[in-house]
């Protein structure tokens, strides 16, 4: 489930939603420890993979060549110009360029009518934010995730 909180607009006034995030990112081990558990490779060969993927990507990148992982989407580096411009397409140069960035668009499926973007299954379901996240009543596991050290992570 994901989390929501009504945030009022400067420019209006008007209240509109705005998605919240209550806890801390999913790192390396906890990714790999769920695709471990959903497959048959060992959670150290998980991390292994995972940690050799962005070095692989910026490789990939860097030689100007997009990269797409099946099912998740496209990365590829857009340019970050500096203010000002050039007169001529001649006198454009890699110094005017302030910085790259990278960009993600997400796998896109259509079915009919449907469409349907990796990393939102289906339907995401929506849940107001008021100060501690509630568990998910259809998860048996959500809520008893502690930090490393034992402590709430919420505080």
């Amino acid at each position: 489930m994901a989390f929501f909180k009504a945030q009022q607009m400067k420019t209006n006034g008007k209240f509109y939603p705005v998605a919240v995030l209550v806890d801390r990112p999913m790192e390396i081990n906890e990714i790999a420890s769920q695709i471990a558990e959903a497959s048959t490779v060992a959670k150290a060969d998980v991390v292994a993979v995972l940690a050799a993927l962005p070095s692989v990507m910026a490789r990939g990148m860097n030689a100007g060549r997009s990269v797409h992982l099946q099912d998740l989407g496209h990365f590829r580096y857009t340019a970050a110009a500096k203010k000002g411009g050039r007169d001529t397409a001649k006198e454009v140069t890699a110094d005017d360029i302030a910085r790259a960035r990278v960009r993600f668009t997400p796998e896109t499926r259509f079915s009919g009518d449907t469409t349907t973007r990796a990393l939102t299954p289906g339907e995401v379901r929506w849940t107001r934010f008021d100060g501690q996240p509630q568990p998910d009543p259809e998860d048996p596991d959500a809520g008893t995730d502690e930090g490393a050290d034992g402590e709430d992570p919420l505080g």
